[in-house]
């Protein structure tokens, strides 16, 4: 029985035939699974090797090839391997060996076979090597087969992330659609929606190849792409994070996002408020950093006043009662709830734009002492007290804000661990000093059904405790193993300790001694979450100052001003911040 079709150097088709049905070996077995190690495939028919054929390109059947021994052990077929293979074929030659017994023997290319016998191919083309493939007892033989395929796999260098958006991009202008493309190339269609993206987004792009971004941070600079000034500033703020602290990109991306969503919360409330006639009391940033601006610096908050000053103090001047002062008008501000746990909502602050032309009168009256009288601060200490206090006012408002950001990444760094099948180390030391401690984090999630800890697991999450069924986490523990059963403990600890925490956790939290804030949030770091600066305050209350918490404004030795990189990037180096620049092109 002949091996092979008829020897040719140029095949005349370059597209093997699909046959229907399951391939079967030459002796009418069918072919052998893939994790099938060093199994016969099919069998060949011994025959000499003739001289024409050593180094030419042959086409067999793939259910004919035996897989030899090979240093991969475990062969991983995804579904769009095998359905590339299946419908473009194999395009690069199965390197093969004679066997004595005349069996063609795989060396290179056990995936490409595997997947070709799985995709049904009726044929695939094989260069046949010139050497016999060697037995056991041939030591020098065996070493040269080991050290050919680490080199075949240890040296092959997969095409970039930037590479790959670049020849989607050529794809999308070439008239292809993405779903098309995710069809042609049997890539995932999430993939192709993001090369779409960035492909899309010249900043991005750009970012990708002059900093080896990955493609997910790429996905999220374009997403900010948007031409706003605020998205400039963004894109600028994500790409010296993917420069400089990659680990923290996440919270940066996410803090982007917070602020994209007041910025939208605010217009929209804006605009209705204008809609209705109202006047409006709009803070900007101070240029010269020294707190906000106000275009009304008299303009004094209802709950600070009372009607008219022969009113006794603490009398109230309600929002009904001044509408129609002349003075009347409103701010907004965005308030997310104390633990995070809902969406942000506007709130609207009712202001008099100058009480004392319009006849109120403070809440309540400063009576001084004369002894406190003569101990008054001179103007200097007024002033510096003043900018302390602003300064502190800046730096809650920003910790606030990164910290807002960081619950939303640590939840999902959360979910992640705790669907992994087995718990990460020491924790069951952790569950047990929790139970031990015995504080009103488990408490109160005990009385509230583990709320949380159902939806970090995934399961349905209960409305509170008392509801006359089993709780939900009780599912998951029917006829679990040991490792399960770890997992839902650690899952109910942690989420005890998470929902404890708050607003004023990173201020306070590790001051607090009736709290593991401190614990929890190290052995989130040890077992690989990294935390915002504004988390490390729980483990080090002097670890950094919560206002450093943008990248783009840390301070640092490194040699990455923004002037940098004017027009492409320095092939030298030394431009890791140069993502201002980057935006600024975009800009123009």
């Amino acid at each position: 029985m002949s091996t092979t079709e008829p020897t040719s150097t140029e095949p005349t088709s370059t597209e093997p035939a699909h046959p229907d049905g399951t391939a079967t070996s030459a002796d009418g077995g069918t072919a052998t699974s893939a994790d099938g190690g060093n199994a016969v495939v099919g069998a060949v028919a011994p025959g000499p090797v003739g001289a024409e054929e050593l180094g030419t390109l042959m086409w067999v059947d793939p259910a004919e090839l035996v897989v030899g021994i090979n240093t991969r052990t475990e062969v991983r077929l995804s579904a769009h391997f095998v359905a590339d293979i299946g419908e473009r074929g194999v395009r690069e030659p199965i390197t093969v060996r004679r066997r004595d017994d005349g069996a063609l023997v795989v060396r290179k290319g056990q995936r490409r076979t595997l997947a070709a016998v799985k995709a049904g191919l009726a044929r695939v083309r094989v260069l046949l090597e010139a050497d016999d493939d060697p037995d056991g007892a041939d030591r020098q033989g065996q070493i040269a087969r080991i050290v050919d395929q680490l080199g075949e796999n240890n040296h092959r260098a997969g095409i970039g992330d930037s590479e790959e958006v670049a020849a989607h991009q050529e794809l999308l202008e070439l008239g292809l659609t993405a779903a098309q493309i995710a069809r042609q190339t049997r890539t995932p269609a999430a993939r192709i929606r993001q090369t779409a993206r960035v492909a899309a987004s010249e900043i991005a792009a750009k970012a990708m190849a002059r900093y080896e971004l990955t493609l997910d941070q790429a996905a999220v600079i374009a997403e900010f792409d948007d031409g706003t000034a605020e998205g400039i500033e963004a894109v600028k703020t994500l790409t010296v994070c993917a420069a400089r602290e990659p680990e923290r990109f996440a919270h940066t991306a996410q803090r982007a996002r917070n602020d994209r969503e007041d910025r939208r919360l605010l217009a929209d409330a804006y605009a209705h408020a204008r809609e209705q006639g109202i006047a409006l009391l709009q803070t900007d940033p101070d240029p010269d950093g020294d707190g906000e601006r106000c275009e009304y610096p008299g303009a004094r908050a209802l709950t600070e006043l009372r009607p008219r000053v022969e009113d006794p103090v603490y009398t109230r001047l309600s929002v009904e009662d001044h509408q129609d002062c002349p003075g009347h008008a409103v701010a907004m501000e965005v308030r997310r709830t104390w633990r995070n746990t809902e969406a942000p909502t506007v709130e609207t602050i009712a202001y008099c734009l100058d009480p004392d032309a319009h006849g109120h009168a403070p809440y309540y009256e400063r009576h001084t002492s004369p002894d406190a009288a003569a101990a008054a601060a001179s103007e200097e200490e007024v002033a510096a007290a003043k900018d302390a206090a602003r300064a502190e006012r800046r730096r809650v408002i920003e910790g606030n804000k990164a910290w807002d950001a960081a619950v939303t990444v640590r939840r999902e760094f959360l979910r992640t661990l705790l669907a992994r099948k087995a718990a990460p180390n020491n924790a069951a030391l952790f569950v047990a000093e929790a139970m031990a401690t015995g504080g009103h984090e488990l408490r109160r999630a005990f009385e509230g059904g583990n709320q949380l800890a159902c939806s970090l697991l995934g399961v349905e999450v209960p409305d509170r405790w008392h509801v006359g069924k089993p709780n939900p986490l009780l599912g998951l523990l029917a006829g679990a193993k040991a490792g399960k059963a770890t997992q839902v403990m650690l899952a109910v600890a942690l989420a005890a300790e998470e929902d404890s925490l708050h607003r004023h956790s990173w201020r306070e939290g590790n001051a607090r001694p009736d709290t593991r804030a401190a614990a929890y949030m190290s052995a989130l770091k040890n077992w690989g979450y990294t935390p915002t600066h504004v988390e490390e305050l729980l483990i080090d209350p002097n670890a950094v100052d919560p206002a450093a918490e943008d990248p783009a404004d840390a301070g640092g030795d490194d040699d990455t001003s923004d002037t940098d990189v004017q027009d492409g990037g320095d092939e030298d180096g030394g431009d890791e911040d140069g993502g201002a620049d980057l935006a600024t092109e975009s800009a123009a």
